[in-house]
């Protein structure tokens, strides 16, 4: 036997690859064996192809389809490891955007529960300093609230996210900005409501604009100090009822901000928002 060859027993030994795949990979013509004894029916591999295995297992693992991977190779059994190399090169950076998205948006979530801890035993209403957010927005434009519809809205959000490779953080819920002015004399313009969900740019990258036609856009906070108090019910539609009420009814309000609060050591049943106005 050549001493470039390699047994299939050697080679799965050898690269960690189990018998069943490399036998799997030779039924769908992705990897085949490059002689095959005719007395026994063993299968023994070039030293060559050890490179293609890797690339075929680096494939797999990036979540490439194997019958996919046969496309790459042609009717004489070579591969094409260039445009194979090229296509796992570009799962891999979706992956590490994935990955790098997961991180902050962990991140986030740790940074903001540690907050929510210290502040659910502070006595309302407290003072609560916010830095500068970035929010993925959209336009609420109904006068009461509906959990249905506040559901949706927050999921097209996060889709949006997933398109646009941003990275979602910890706070989402309602963010009611001030009217913009009117004419000197004029009734104050209503405020306007928005379902809010704060995001993040992924390394290396830069926020992009969302779609005008979907109605979203990105709404930039600059922070402050807010005085700020938990509202907490049976359920979301109760709490922001609430939240929407206090907005109508109170003066002098430049923003007021109501994000969903996760908190363990309160019973299932029950529902936080936290407001905060500024």
């Amino acid at each position: 036997m050549r001493n470039d060859l390699l047994s299939i027993g050697e080679v799965a030994h050898l690269k960690g690859v189990g018998v069943k795949a490399l036998r799997y990979y030779e039924r769908i013509g992705v990897l085949r064996p490059a002689y095959v004894n005719p007395d026994t029916g063993y299968r023994y591999y070039a030293l060559r192809q050890m490179n293609e295995l890797d690339v075929i297992v680096s494939c797999v693992q990036l979540g490439v389809p194997l019958k996919e991977l046969a496309d790459y190779v042609s009717d004489c059994g070579a591969m094409d490891i260039s445009s194979l190399l090229e296509r796992a090169y570009i799962l891999a950076k979706e992956k590490l955007r994935d990955t790098q998205a997961i991180l902050l948006e962990l991140d986030g979530y740790r940074r903001e529960i540690a907050v929510q801890h210290a502040l659910r035993t502070s006595p309302a209403p407290y003072e609560r300093v916010l830095g500068k957010r970035t929010f993925l927005a959209m336009p609420w434009g109904h006068a009461a609230f509906d959990a249905k519809r506040y559901t949706r809205a927050m999921s097209e959000l996060y889709g949006e996210t997933k398109r646009a490779s941003m990275a979602p953080l910890f706070l989402q819920g309602m963010i009611c900005l001030p009217g913009d002015g009117g004419k000197e004399g004029a009734e104050a313009p209503e405020p306007s409501w928005y379902v809010a969900l704060e995001v993040q740019a992924l390394p290396g990258e830069e926020l992009a604009a969302p779609p005008q036609e979907r109605g979203m856009r990105l709404l930039a906070l600059p922070g402050g100090t807010f005085c700020g108090r938990r509202v907490e019910r049976e359920t979301f539609e109760l709490c922001y009822r609430e939240v929407f009420k206090e907005a109508r009814t109170a003066s002098g309000i430049d923003t007021l901000l109501a994000f969903e609060i996760w908190d363990a050591e309160l019973r299932t049943d029950r529902t936080i928002v936290e407001v905060l106005r500024g």
